[in-house]
C-alpha cells in the first residue's frame, strides 16, 4: 500500500453483515488503492477454501505427532492449515483443512490415505538388547505412556527371548505401529554405541560441582545428551604400593585399610554415559565445573564496608556471580579475601570487588580531606554578630565555602575564644577570611541616633516595615527602632560611617517630605473647616431671625403652618389627624 501514496482508509464497526470500507485521499490515489484492496481481497478468498474431514477423535493425537502421521508438516508443504477441535466444540471428529483449493485437496488425499492405513489393526513385532528394557519401565512407565497416547491406544507388550534379548509385541493400527517401530529404533540404534567414562572430582568442590538442587550436572546431561550417575557406595581398588606394604609389615600392618581408603575418600567419582563424541563433549563440560579460588588483597580497615551490615554486601556480590568467598579473621593475613567458584564467574567477581575497593579508598581519601581542621581565636563579644540574625550569616558561609563552623559552648570558659572550621583545607582559609572581613566590618561600623518625628514614623517605617527594610538593604545598613509603647523618639543606624550617613540623609528626606505634606493637609482641613463652619453660621442665623413678633406683628390671613413663602413645601401635604389621648 505504501507505493500508492498519500490515503486514508477507515471501517465501519459494524459486527455483523457486510463492512463498508472508506477510502479518502486524492483521486489517482484512491484508485490505485481501491485496485490493491480489491487483489487482496481476492486473494484472501482464494486462501479460505475449506473442506471438514471426518477423523476419529483417537487418531487426531497421533495426526498431530511427528512420529506418526504429522500432518502439519504435510499441510506446510502444500501451504495450507489443518485445525483440530478443541473441547468447546459440539463434533470433536471434524479436522478442517483451510487455504488454497488446490493446497486443500492435496492435503485432502494425504490425510485419506493414513486413514485408511488406520483402519486396518495389525499386530508387528520386534528385537532389542535386554539391557534397554529399562528405558521403557523407567519414570513410572514415561515412554510406554507416551506411545500408547501419541500412537492411538496402541498395545505394547515385552516378552523375554533368550538372556540377552527381549521382544517389543505392537498391536494396532498399521500405520501407528510402522510409525512405532521406527520411533523405537531411533532410540536404541544409539544406544548399541554408548560408552561409559568415569570423571573424578575433588571431595572439597563436590557441593559446588554440583550446584543448588543439582542444576549445574542436570544442565550438563540436557545439552550434551548423556546420562550422569553418581554411584552412592564406590568400591575402592585394594591396590597399595609395595614400597607402602613393606613399610606396613615393619610397623604391625595395624593400619593397611585406612592407607588403602586414605586417597579414595579425597575424590568422588561420576560416570558419564552416552555417544563418544557427546561424551566427550560433556567431559569437557564438567571439567569447566572445577572452582578456581582467586585471591583479592583488601585491607584490613575496608572489611567492613566490604562486608556490609550483617554480611549483606558480599552476599549480593555472591548471590550476584554464584561464587563462594571467605574472609579470614582476625589475627591472620585479614588483608586477603578468597573467591570460589567458575573461572568466568570468579574473574568476574573480583574486577567489581577491586572496582569497589578503589571506590571505597576514593572515598576514604576524601573523607580524610574533608575533615581538616582549622583553629583560630576570636573575641567572644564578636560571635553574635559574625552569626548573625539566627544564624543566617554564618549558615551563608558555610554553604558558600562547603564548610562546618563550631563556636565554642557557653559553658566551657577555657576556649571561649577558638573557632573550628571543618572541610577541604582550602574551603577552610577562605571561610577564614570571610571571617575576617566581617570581622572588620564589625570593627568600623558606627551607630547613630536621630530623632524621628511621631507624625511621620508610620510613614517612613511603611507597611510590616518594608519601606525601613529597602533603605537597610539598599544602603547596607541596620537600623533598630524603640520598642512599641515607648515615648522615646530616636532610631539607631547602625553600620559603616558612610552607609549610615547616606542612610541618614535619606531618612531625614523622607521626614521633611512628608512633614510638609502633613502641614498642607492640616492647612487644607482648616480652611474647609472654616468655611463650613461659616456656612453653618450663616444658615442657623437665617432660621431664627425675628420677624413680625407681637408687638408689632399685623394681621395675616394664613397662619405659620400654612404659609406657602416661608414653606412652600406645606402646600401639598395634608394636615395631621388629632387623635384623641388614651391614658
Amino acid at each position: 500500500m505504501e507505493e500508492c501514496g498519500r490515503f486514508n482508509i477507515f471501517f465501519s464497526r459494524k459486527k455483523s453483515g457486510f463492512q463498508k470500507v472508506i477510502i479518502r485521499g486524492p483521486a489517482e490515489n484512491v484508485e490505485k488503492v481501491n485496485k490493491k484492496f480489491l487483489q487482496l481481497l481476492e486473494e484472501e478468498k482464494a486462501k479460505s477454501y475449506s473442506v471438514a474431514v471426518p477423523v476419529k477423535s483417537k487418531y487426531h493425537q497421533f495426526l498431530k505427532s511427528k512420529n506418526g502421521g504429522n500432518l502439519p508438516n504435510i499441510c506446510v508443504k502444500e501451504g495450507a492449515r489443518a485445525i483440530f477441535p478443541t473441547p468447546k466444540n459440539r463434533d470433536q471428529d471434524l479436522v478442517t483443512i483451510i487455504g488454497k483449493e488446490e493446497a486443500v485437496k492435496e492435503v485432502k488425499k494425504e490425510l485419506e490415505l493414513l486413514l485408511k492405513d488406520l483402519e486396518y489393526v495389525v499386530e508387528d513385532s520386534m528385537m532389542i538388547n535386554r539391557k534397554f528394557h529399562h528405558y521403557f519401565v523407567m519414570r513410572r512407565d514415561q515412554l510406554i505412556r507416551e506411545m500408547t497416547e501419541v500412537y492411538a491406544g496402541m498395545i505394547i507388550n515385552f516378552t523375554y527371548e533368550g538372556k540377552q534379548s527381549i521382544r517389543v509385541t505392537m498391536k494396532g493400527e498399521k500405520a501407528c505401529v510402522e510409525a512405532a517401530k521406527k520411533h523405537i529404533q531411533r532410540i536404541f540404534e544409539p544406544l548399541g554405541s554408548h560408552v561409559t567414562t568415569q570423571y573424578v572430582i575433588p571431595q572439597k568442590f563436590y557441593t559446588f560441582f554440583m550446584g543448588p538442587m543439582y542444576s549445574r550436572v542436570q544442565q550438563i546431561a540436557k545439552d550434551y545428551k548423556v546420562q550422569l550417575t553418581f554411584p552412592d557406595k564406590e568400591k575402592p581398588t585394594m591396590y597399595i604400593h609395595p614400597a607402602v606394604q613393606e613399610n606396613v609389615k615393619e610397623k604391625g600392618g595395624k593400619n593397611t585399610k585406612e592407607l588403602a581408603f586414605s586417597n579414595q575418600r579425597k575424590c568422588k567419582t561420576i560416570l558419564v554415559s552416552g555417544q563418544m563424541e557427546n561424551c566427550k563433549a560433556a567431559m569437557k563440560a564438567l571439567e569447566y565445573l572445577i572452582p578456581v579460588t582467586a585471591e583479592v588483597q583488601v585491607p584490613s580497615c575496608l572489611h567492613p564496608y566490604i562486608i556490609g551490615h550483617k554480611g549483606s554486601g558480599i552476599k549480593k556480590l555472591m548471590s550476584e556471580f554464584d561464587v563462594h568467598t571467605q574472609v579470614l579473621q582476625r589475627g591472620g593475613n585479614s588483608d586477603i579475601i578468597y573467591i570460589m567458584g567458575l573461572a568466568a564467574k570468579v574473574e568476574q567477581a573480583k574486577i567489581k570487588l577491586e572496582k569497589q575497593i578503589n571506590e571505597l579508598q576514593t572515598k576514604l581519601e576524601d573523607h580524610v580531606l574533608r575533615n581538616f581542621k582549622l583553629m583560630f581565636t576570636l573575641d567572644p563579644k564578636y560571635h553574635s554578630k559574625i552569626t548573625g540574625h539566627k544564624g543566617l550569616l554564618i549558615a551563608q558561609i558555610c554553604t558558600e565555602y562547603d564548610v562546618t563552623i563550631h563556636f565554642p559552648k557557653k559553658g566551657n570558659r577555657k576556649i571561649q575564644d577558638k573557632i573550628t572550621i571543618t572541610g577541604y583545607k582550602e574551603n577552610t582559609f577562605a571561610a577564614k577570611d570571610a571571617i575576617m572581613r566581617v570581622l572588620y566590618k564589625i570593627e568600623k561600623t558606627v551607630s547613630k541616633e536621630i530623632p524621628l518625628n511621631h507624625q511621620v514614623r508610620d510613614s517612613i517605617v511603611g507597611f510590616g516595615g518594608k519601606s525601613m527594610h529597602k533603605i537597610m538593604e539598599e544602603f547596607h545598613v541596620d537600623i533598630r527602632l524603640p520598642p512599641k509603647g515607648s515615648w522615646n523618639p530616636n532610631i539607631t543606624v547602625i553600620g559603616l560611617p558612610d552607609n549610615v550617613q547616606e542612610a541618614i540623609d535619606r531618612i531625614l528626606e523622607l521626614e521633611k517630605y512628608y512633614l510638609s505634606t502633613v502641614i498642607n493637609y492640616d492647612s487644607q482641613m482648616d480652611t474647609i473647616r472654616n468655611s463650613c463652619f461659616y456656612k453653618i453660621t450663616m444658615d442657623s442665623s437665617k432660621c431664627f431671625i425675628k420677624k413680625d413678633v407681637p408687638h408689632n406683628a399685623k394681621g395675616t390671613p394664613n397662619s405659620p403652618n400654612d404659609d406657602s413663602e416661608e414653606f412652600p413645601k406645606l402646600k401639598q401635604q395634608t394636615p395631621l389627624k388629632v387623635l384623641p389621648w388614651r391614658p
